[in-house]
Protein backbone atom coordinates (compact mmCIF):
# COMPACT_ATOMS: atom_id res chain seq x y z
CA UNK A 1 0.00 0.00 0.00
CA UNK A 2 3.49 2.67 0.75
CA UNK A 3 4.45 1.97 -2.53
CA UNK A 4 1.37 2.65 -4.47
CA UNK A 5 0.77 5.55 -1.99
CA UNK A 6 4.26 7.21 -3.02
CA UNK A 7 3.27 6.34 -6.67
CA UNK A 8 0.15 8.08 -6.88
CA UNK A 9 2.13 11.09 -4.77
CA UNK A 10 4.42 11.01 -7.91
CA UNK A 11 1.63 10.89 -10.87
CA UNK A 12 -0.07 14.14 -8.78
CA UNK A 13 3.07 16.51 -8.47
CA UNK A 14 4.95 15.34 -11.78
CA UNK A 15 7.63 13.29 -10.22
CA UNK A 16 9.83 11.86 -13.80
CA UNK A 17 10.47 7.92 -13.60
CA UNK A 18 14.19 7.32 -12.45
CA UNK A 19 16.65 6.85 -15.43
CA UNK A 20 18.06 3.69 -13.43
CA UNK A 21 14.97 1.77 -14.10
CA UNK A 22 13.56 -0.22 -17.22
CA UNK A 23 10.73 2.01 -19.22
CA UNK A 24 7.39 0.92 -19.25
CA UNK A 25 4.93 2.27 -20.98
CA UNK A 26 1.38 1.59 -22.33
CA UNK A 27 0.66 1.33 -25.76
CA UNK A 28 -2.44 0.48 -28.73
CA UNK A 29 -5.38 1.91 -30.41
CA UNK A 30 -7.38 3.08 -26.52
CA UNK A 31 -4.51 5.24 -25.68
CA UNK A 32 -2.78 8.14 -27.56
CA UNK A 33 -2.61 8.19 -30.62
CA UNK A 34 -4.67 5.76 -30.80
CA UNK A 35 -2.40 3.65 -32.93
CA UNK A 36 -0.17 1.48 -31.65
CA UNK A 37 2.82 3.63 -32.59
CA UNK A 38 3.85 5.46 -29.89
CA UNK A 39 3.78 4.30 -25.48
CA UNK A 40 2.81 6.54 -23.00
CA UNK A 41 5.13 6.37 -20.67
CA UNK A 42 4.43 5.59 -17.04
CA UNK A 43 6.10 6.74 -13.83
CA UNK A 44 8.15 4.36 -11.40
CA UNK A 45 10.07 5.07 -8.19
CA UNK A 46 11.18 1.98 -7.80
CA UNK A 47 11.41 -0.05 -11.31
CA UNK A 48 8.58 -2.36 -9.69
CA UNK A 49 4.97 -0.24 -9.65
CA UNK A 50 4.33 2.23 -12.28
CA UNK A 51 1.55 4.68 -12.96
CA UNK A 52 -0.31 6.71 -15.79
CA UNK A 53 -3.21 9.18 -15.71
CA UNK A 54 -4.22 8.16 -19.56
CA UNK A 55 -7.39 9.30 -21.32
CA UNK A 56 -8.73 6.59 -23.53
CA UNK A 57 -11.19 5.59 -26.05
CA UNK A 58 -13.05 2.71 -26.62
CA UNK A 59 -9.95 0.17 -27.89
CA UNK A 60 -6.94 -2.60 -26.83
CA UNK A 61 -3.84 -1.86 -25.45
CA UNK A 62 -0.34 -3.38 -23.98
CA UNK A 63 2.00 -2.99 -21.73
CA UNK A 64 5.79 -2.94 -23.21
CA UNK A 65 8.87 -2.73 -21.91
CA UNK A 66 11.64 0.28 -23.51
CA UNK A 67 9.16 0.80 -26.68
CA UNK A 68 10.14 -2.83 -27.74
CA UNK A 69 7.98 -5.39 -28.34
CA UNK A 70 10.46 -8.12 -26.97
CA UNK A 71 8.82 -7.70 -23.21
CA UNK A 72 5.37 -7.18 -23.13
CA UNK A 73 1.99 -7.59 -20.54
CA UNK A 74 -1.53 -8.68 -22.17
CA UNK A 75 -4.45 -10.13 -21.07
CA UNK A 76 -8.43 -10.25 -22.15
CA UNK A 77 -9.50 -9.12 -18.74
CA UNK A 78 -10.94 -4.96 -17.67
CA UNK A 79 -10.39 -3.16 -15.59
CA UNK A 80 -7.94 -5.09 -13.62
CA UNK A 81 -6.15 -7.93 -14.07
CA UNK A 82 -2.51 -10.17 -14.58
CA UNK A 83 -1.03 -9.95 -17.82
CA UNK A 84 1.49 -12.37 -19.19
CA UNK A 85 4.39 -12.22 -21.94
CA UNK A 86 2.68 -12.31 -25.53
CA UNK A 87 -0.67 -12.04 -23.85
CA UNK A 88 -3.76 -11.05 -25.53
CA UNK A 89 -4.71 -7.17 -25.93
CA UNK A 90 -6.42 -5.81 -22.91
CA UNK A 91 -10.01 -4.50 -23.91
CA UNK A 92 -10.77 -0.52 -22.79
CA UNK A 93 -13.33 1.18 -22.69
CA UNK A 94 -13.99 4.92 -22.97
CA UNK A 95 -12.59 7.49 -20.08
CA UNK A 96 -10.04 8.66 -18.06
CA UNK A 97 -7.62 6.14 -15.88
CA UNK A 98 -5.47 6.02 -13.21
CA UNK A 99 -3.35 2.63 -14.63
CA UNK A 100 -1.33 1.15 -11.95
CA UNK A 101 1.18 -2.01 -13.20
CA UNK A 102 3.45 -4.11 -11.88
CA UNK A 103 6.09 -4.95 -13.62
CA UNK A 104 6.99 -8.33 -11.58
CA UNK A 105 3.92 -10.03 -11.22
CA UNK A 106 2.53 -8.04 -14.26
CA UNK A 107 -1.09 -7.27 -12.51
CA UNK A 108 -2.28 -4.53 -13.64
CA UNK A 109 -5.74 -2.07 -13.59
CA UNK A 110 -7.53 1.41 -14.59
CA UNK A 111 -8.97 2.72 -11.99
CA UNK A 112 -11.32 5.86 -12.78
CA UNK A 113 -12.09 7.35 -9.25
CA UNK A 114 -9.92 7.82 -6.10
CA UNK A 115 -11.40 8.29 -2.41
CA UNK A 116 -9.90 11.43 0.38
CA UNK A 117 -11.02 10.75 3.73
CA UNK A 118 -11.38 14.26 5.42
CA UNK A 119 -11.61 14.37 9.36
CA UNK A 120 -11.58 16.72 12.02
CA UNK A 121 -11.09 16.81 15.96
CA UNK A 122 -13.75 18.82 17.74
CA UNK A 123 -11.57 17.84 21.45
CA UNK A 124 -10.84 22.03 21.90
CA UNK A 125 -14.21 23.65 20.29
CA UNK A 126 -16.85 21.55 21.86
CA UNK A 127 -14.93 22.58 25.22
CA UNK A 128 -16.26 25.76 24.22
CA UNK A 129 -19.39 25.35 22.02
CA UNK A 130 -22.26 23.23 21.88
CA UNK A 131 -22.67 20.74 18.94
CA UNK A 132 -25.05 20.83 16.40
CA UNK A 133 -28.12 18.61 15.96
CA UNK A 134 -27.42 18.14 12.38
CA UNK A 135 -23.52 16.99 13.52
CA UNK A 136 -20.54 18.35 11.41
CA UNK A 137 -20.40 18.94 7.74
CA UNK A 138 -17.93 20.06 5.31
CA UNK A 139 -17.99 23.04 2.72
CA UNK A 140 -16.29 23.36 -0.33
CA UNK A 141 -15.85 23.59 -4.45
CA UNK A 142 -16.69 19.98 -4.29
CA UNK A 143 -19.11 19.78 -7.33
CA UNK A 144 -16.71 21.60 -9.31
CA UNK A 145 -14.00 18.41 -8.37
CA UNK A 146 -16.78 16.00 -9.35
CA UNK A 147 -16.92 14.97 -5.74
CA UNK A 148 -19.19 12.55 -4.76
CA UNK A 149 -20.04 10.04 -1.82
CA UNK A 150 -22.68 7.01 -1.47
CA UNK A 151 -26.15 9.34 -1.61
CA UNK A 152 -25.09 11.33 -4.78
CA UNK A 153 -23.00 14.58 -5.70
CA UNK A 154 -21.50 16.72 -3.03
CA UNK A 155 -22.80 20.64 -3.57
CA UNK A 156 -20.40 23.50 -3.93
CA UNK A 157 -20.61 24.70 -0.45
CA UNK A 158 -23.34 23.88 0.76
CA UNK A 159 -23.08 22.14 4.09
CA UNK A 160 -26.78 21.53 4.57
CA UNK A 161 -27.00 19.52 2.00
CA UNK A 162 -27.47 15.91 3.37
CA UNK A 163 -24.49 14.54 1.15
CA UNK A 164 -21.95 16.77 3.26
CA UNK A 165 -22.38 15.42 6.76
CA UNK A 166 -19.74 13.98 8.58
CA UNK A 167 -19.90 10.61 10.24
CA UNK A 168 -19.10 10.63 13.86
CA UNK A 169 -16.17 8.10 14.55
CA UNK A 170 -15.88 8.46 18.24
CA UNK A 171 -13.34 10.41 20.62
CA UNK A 172 -14.50 13.35 19.01
CA UNK A 173 -13.72 12.29 15.71
CA UNK A 174 -16.03 13.48 12.75
CA UNK A 175 -15.25 12.16 8.81
CA UNK A 176 -16.57 12.15 5.46
CA UNK A 177 -15.13 10.24 2.78
CA UNK A 178 -15.68 11.50 -0.56
CA UNK A 179 -14.87 10.00 -4.32
CA UNK A 180 -13.31 12.13 -6.93
CA UNK A 181 -13.07 11.38 -10.65
CA UNK A 182 -9.15 10.28 -12.12
CA UNK A 183 -9.50 13.54 -13.99
CA UNK A 184 -9.88 15.36 -10.81
CA UNK A 185 -6.38 14.08 -9.25
CA UNK A 186 -3.89 17.25 -8.18
CA UNK A 187 -6.98 19.81 -8.72
CA UNK A 188 -7.14 22.04 -5.55
CA UNK A 189 -10.09 21.37 -3.07
CA UNK A 190 -10.90 24.32 -1.32
CA UNK A 191 -12.85 23.03 2.16
CA UNK A 192 -13.71 24.08 5.49
CA UNK A 193 -15.36 22.45 8.23
CA UNK A 194 -18.93 23.35 9.52
CA UNK A 195 -20.57 22.80 12.84
CA UNK A 196 -24.40 22.49 11.55
CA UNK A 197 -24.46 25.37 9.00
CA UNK A 198 -22.77 28.56 8.19
CA UNK A 199 -22.08 31.06 10.69
CA UNK A 200 -20.62 28.11 12.96
CA UNK A 201 -17.23 27.54 10.38
CA UNK A 202 -13.78 27.56 10.59
CA UNK A 203 -11.86 30.31 9.09
CA UNK A 204 -13.64 33.45 10.19
CA UNK A 205 -12.66 36.62 10.55
CA UNK A 206 -13.09 36.00 14.10
CA UNK A 207 -11.55 32.87 14.65
CA UNK A 208 -8.68 32.80 12.01
CA UNK A 209 -6.07 30.62 13.14
CA UNK A 210 -5.89 28.56 10.15
CA UNK A 211 -4.89 31.79 8.46
CA UNK A 212 -2.56 32.59 10.88
CA UNK A 213 -0.81 29.67 10.87
CA UNK A 214 -0.73 29.70 7.30
CA UNK A 215 -2.29 26.53 6.03
CA UNK A 216 -5.47 27.98 4.44
CA UNK A 217 -6.22 31.11 2.15
CA UNK A 218 -8.18 33.88 2.37
CA UNK A 219 -11.02 33.73 -0.38
CA UNK A 220 -11.34 37.70 -0.66
CA UNK A 221 -14.06 38.15 1.87
CA UNK A 222 -11.96 37.44 5.11
CA UNK A 223 -12.87 34.11 5.78
CA UNK A 224 -10.37 31.51 5.27
CA UNK A 225 -10.35 28.45 3.29
CA UNK A 226 -8.52 24.97 3.78
CA UNK A 227 -6.58 23.79 0.78
CA UNK A 228 -5.71 20.42 -0.44
CA UNK A 229 -3.92 18.92 -3.87
CA UNK A 230 -5.95 15.82 -4.67
CA UNK A 231 -5.02 12.64 -4.05
CA UNK A 232 -5.93 9.44 -2.48
CA UNK A 233 -5.30 9.45 0.89
CA UNK A 234 -6.86 10.69 4.28
CA UNK A 235 -6.28 14.51 5.82
CA UNK A 236 -7.13 14.95 9.46
CA UNK A 237 -6.55 18.56 11.31
CA UNK A 238 -7.30 19.86 14.59
CA UNK A 239 -11.08 22.47 14.29
CA UNK A 240 -9.69 26.08 13.40
CA UNK A 241 -6.38 25.15 13.38
CA UNK A 242 -3.52 24.14 11.55
CA UNK A 243 -2.71 20.65 13.65
CA UNK A 244 -2.82 17.31 12.24
CA UNK A 245 -4.60 14.83 14.15
CA UNK A 246 -5.23 10.93 13.75
CA UNK A 247 -3.66 9.26 10.11
CA UNK A 248 -2.16 12.21 7.71
CA UNK A 249 -1.85 12.56 4.16
CA UNK A 250 1.87 11.64 4.24
CA UNK A 251 1.04 8.33 5.62
CA UNK A 252 4.48 6.94 4.90
CA UNK A 253 5.94 10.02 6.20
CA UNK A 254 9.76 10.65 5.40
CA UNK A 255 11.41 10.58 9.21
CA UNK A 256 12.02 13.93 11.18
CA UNK A 257 11.28 16.33 8.91
CA UNK A 258 12.02 19.40 9.39
CA UNK A 259 11.07 22.56 6.92
CA UNK A 260 12.60 25.87 8.07
CA UNK A 261 12.19 28.92 8.09
CA UNK A 262 8.24 28.58 7.13
CA UNK A 263 7.22 30.97 6.06
CA UNK A 264 10.37 31.80 4.05
CA UNK A 265 11.64 34.86 2.61
CA UNK A 266 15.23 33.69 0.79
CA UNK A 267 16.17 30.52 1.31
CA UNK A 268 14.13 27.28 3.46
CA UNK A 269 16.03 24.37 4.25
CA UNK A 270 14.76 20.40 4.10
CA UNK A 271 15.96 18.51 6.49
CA UNK A 272 15.44 14.80 7.27
CA UNK A 273 16.24 11.26 7.65
CA UNK A 274 16.99 9.34 4.46
CA UNK A 275 15.88 5.55 5.53
CA UNK A 276 19.15 4.52 3.75
CA UNK A 277 17.46 6.05 0.14
CA UNK A 278 20.72 6.91 -2.36
CA UNK A 279 18.58 10.31 -3.93
CA UNK A 280 16.00 12.50 -2.69
CA UNK A 281 14.15 14.69 -4.46
CA UNK A 282 12.20 18.16 -3.03
CA UNK A 283 10.05 19.89 -5.36
CA UNK A 284 7.84 23.34 -4.79
CA UNK A 285 4.79 23.63 -6.52
CA UNK A 286 2.07 26.50 -6.79
CA UNK A 287 -1.43 26.03 -5.48
CA UNK A 288 -2.18 24.91 -9.53
CA UNK A 289 0.34 21.76 -9.37
CA UNK A 290 3.19 23.57 -11.46
CA UNK A 291 6.79 22.55 -9.95
CA UNK A 292 8.44 26.00 -9.31
CA UNK A 293 11.41 24.51 -7.75
CA UNK A 294 13.16 21.31 -8.00
CA UNK A 295 16.36 19.66 -6.63
CA UNK A 296 17.46 16.29 -6.39
CA UNK A 297 20.58 15.23 -4.02
CA UNK A 298 22.82 12.30 -2.90
CA UNK A 299 21.90 11.65 0.79
CA UNK A 300 23.73 10.80 3.99
CA UNK A 301 22.28 9.64 7.37
CA UNK A 302 20.60 13.39 7.96
CA UNK A 303 19.73 15.17 4.88
CA UNK A 304 19.96 18.90 4.24
CA UNK A 305 18.68 20.08 1.22
CA UNK A 306 18.73 24.32 0.49
CA UNK A 307 16.36 25.85 -1.70
CA UNK A 308 16.45 29.40 -2.79
CA UNK A 309 12.80 30.81 -2.47
CA UNK A 310 14.29 34.63 -4.36
CA UNK A 311 11.81 34.22 -7.40
CA UNK A 312 9.15 32.68 -5.59
CA UNK A 313 6.11 35.07 -5.31
CA UNK A 314 4.65 35.75 -1.93
CA UNK A 315 1.58 33.47 -1.16
CA UNK A 316 1.02 29.29 -0.31
CA UNK A 317 2.90 26.32 -1.74
CA UNK A 318 2.99 23.08 -1.59
CA UNK A 319 6.45 21.17 -0.98
CA UNK A 320 7.31 17.29 -1.99
CA UNK A 321 9.84 15.56 -0.34
CA UNK A 322 10.77 12.01 -2.12
CA UNK A 323 13.44 9.55 -0.79
CA UNK A 324 13.10 5.90 -2.17
CA UNK A 325 9.73 4.73 -0.63
CA UNK A 326 8.81 7.73 1.53
CA UNK A 327 7.24 10.56 0.92
CA UNK A 328 6.41 13.65 2.48
CA UNK A 329 3.76 16.47 1.57
CA UNK A 330 3.21 20.03 3.31
CA UNK A 331 2.38 23.67 2.70
CA UNK A 332 4.92 26.61 2.46
CA UNK A 333 4.25 30.03 2.86
CA UNK A 334 6.97 32.11 0.96
CA UNK A 335 6.56 36.27 2.41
Amino acid sequence: MKKIFTLLTALVLGASAFAQFPAVGIIGSAVPPFDWSVDVDMITLDGEMYGAIVTCVAGEAKFRQDDDWAINWGAADFPAGVGVQDGANIPVTDGTYMVIFNRTTGMYSFQTSFDVTYKVDVTNYLAANTLDANGLRVGGNFTDNGATVAAGAVANWSPADANSAMTDEGNNIWAITVSYPVASMGATQFYKFVNGDWGANEGTDAANTIAVDSCGVDDGGGNINRTYTLMPGTVCYVWDACTACGVSVAENAIANLTVAPNPATDVVNFTFEANNAAVATVTIFDLAGKAVATQTVATSATTTVEMNTTALQAGSYIYNVVAGDKVATGKLIKQ
